[in-house]
């Protein structure tokens, strides 16, 4: 009888030990990852199928490996080690971080009476490559600064504030800025023909000549006028500014305040002192300086009604 070459007896022997290497054997098994990239310093999952056959003693349930039992290392931190059961098969569920890019391994730990080593896991570094070489990923949104919210929505704020400013001059504000420009000028040529007529008068108390004050008085008044109507006054007879109406400018205000036909008798009394040929009594001058100061105080009440006018009416 012809004896079998050993190879017949060493061959079902190596294919048993594959198959043994197989099933029992976990070396350098990857597993499969959750999510399946993972990024250094991400909290993933590594879950290896296993067979029934690991876990005899067991029908059903689930170990987890106490947590003073974990395994350690610098480059894996491992939070939770489970190995679950089921009638069809079970897995075993490693949590990990890793802070390391490149290819890991999960130090050996041993569960439910099996000792597993050479899991490896695959932790993709923040710096993609492209093609190009590593870049950097993304950035992450930028933090803001407290308070800039309302800095933002001040200067907003402050912006159309201005906007509005603008437009209100340009369409309305520039009519009202001119009157109120107007009357602030005719409230100073009031208040300087008051200082004038003040020197006039003081001027009569030292028994300076009573002629060349009417003289002032005349031509001063008569140049208050001419500002305040915009006529040429100094040209004009007694007759003449009679005729005119010196609140002609404000419409509406001249109730109860001196017309053309004070003005007409103011400069007729006036210069029939000065043409005259006779000696001017002090008494008449300041008659004629009181009537003056009569006017300019109804001038001023006249332009005060003016003013409140356009108040009321913006």
């Amino acid at each position: 009888m012809k004896k079998k070459s050993p190879v017949y007896f060493i061959l079902p022997f190596l294919v048993f030990i594959l198959l043994c290497a197989n099933v029992f054997s976990q070396d350098r098994h990857r597993g499969m990852q959750i999510p399946p990239r993972v990024f250094v310093g991400d909290r993933a999952s590594l879950i290896l199928p296993l067979q029934p056959m690991f876990f005899t003693g067991l029908s059903s349930g689930s170990v987890e490996l106490p947590r003073e039992q974990l395994p350690f290392s610098e480059e894996i931190d491992i939070h939770r080690i489970t190995a679950e059961f089921r009638q069809g098969g079970g897995r075993l569920v490693i949590e990990f971080s890793a802070y390391t890019p490149g290819i890991l391994e999960i130090p050996p730990f041993e569960i439910a009476g099996e000792i597993f080593s050479g899991l490896l896991v695959e932790i993709s570094s923040v710096l993609e490559n492209d093609g190009l070489g590593p870049v950097l990923s993304g950035s992450a949104a930028t933090l803001a600064i407290p308070g800039t919210s309302l800095l933002i929505y001040g200067t907003l704020g402050v912006v159309l504030l201005l906007l509005s400013l603008i437009f209100w001059l340009l369409f309305k504000g520039r009519k009202l800025i001119e009157s109120r420009f107007a009357l602030w000028r005719r409230k100073r040529l009031v208040a300087a023909m008051v200082g004038i007529e003040r020197r006039l008068r003081k001027s009569l108390a030292k028994n300076t000549c009573v002629g060349e004050t009417l003289n002032t008085l005349s031509n001063e008044f008569r140049s208050f006028l001419g500002f305040w109507t915009g006529e040429n006054c100094r040209a004009m007879t007694a007759v003449e500014l009679s005729r005119i109406n010196p609140y002609s400018v404000y419409p509406g205000i001249s109730d109860g305040v001196p017309d053309g036909r004070f003005l007409g008798d103011f400069f007729t009394r006036c210069d029939r002192l000065r043409f005259g040929g006779e000696e001017i009594k002090d008494s008449e001058a300041l008659s004629l300086l009181d009537d003056l100061r009569i006017f300019l105080k109804e001038a001023d009440a006249a332009l005060r009604k003016k003013v409140q006018t356009e108040g009321e009416a913006a």
